[in-house]
């Protein structure tokens, strides 16, 4: 039985996808092994479902489509900072996060939780963190310089409207993830 490699994601638009390229390319490390989130790729993950069957797609589409008529679309605006995952002592994940539409966004990953937990699958065993993830670490030689350089950079506050949730594919390849579009869900609630 086929399975695909699955999650929920609210997509950015080209602007923010463009901005957070630029943001990655100033950031100059010295001494480290990062490999930055490709453009297209990036994203801000609601659930991460791992490799499900084609029946638990349909499942999913089904419940997605029901929590998406219940919200309005909203805006998201990025915050000042950049943050890593999980201590500074040990970062593993580079991120941006999410400063306006916080509470929405929570609102939201809160009904998908809820929503898929009652059809079988496991609920996240931590709190939601809206944030997009811009670079994983792979070894960094001078933590006290690099923590230095992110506190230094002022991310723009851009905004995006979230009119949408999709489910997403992503195949692994030896390059990287590719990443497609299964289905999108409106935000219908007028």
């Amino acid at each position: 039985m086929e399975k695909i490699r699955t999650f929920i994601a609210i997509n950015l638009n080209p602007e923010i996808k463009e901005y957070l390229t630029s943001l990655q390319a100033n950031l100059n490390i010295p001494e480290s092994k990062i490999k930055w989130v490709e453009k297209n790729n990036l994203h801000l993950t609601m659930k991460f479902l791992g490799y499900i069957s084609l029946e638990q797609t349909e499942l999913i589409k089904s419940e997605l489509k029901e929590i998406a008529s219940r919200y309005s679309p909203f805006i998201i605006r990025l915050s000042s900072n950049i943050g890593v995952f999980p201590t500074y002592k040990m970062p593993r994940i580079i991120w941006v996060g999410i400063k306006e539409g916080i509470s929405e966004l929570k609102e939201l990953y809160n009904s998908i939780e809820n929503n898929l937990s009652t059809k079988g699958f496991p609920r996240e065993d931590k709190d939601f963190s809206g944030h997009i993830t811009i670079g994983r670490v792979k070894f960094i030689g001078d933590k006290t310089n690099f923590i230095q350089i992110l506190k230094r950079i002022d991310v723009n506050n851009f905004a995006q409207k979230v009119g949408s949730i999709e489910l997403m594919e992503s195949k692994l390849t030896p390059s990287g993830p590719i990443y497609n579009l299964t289905a999108k869900f409106p935000l219908l609630k007028q």
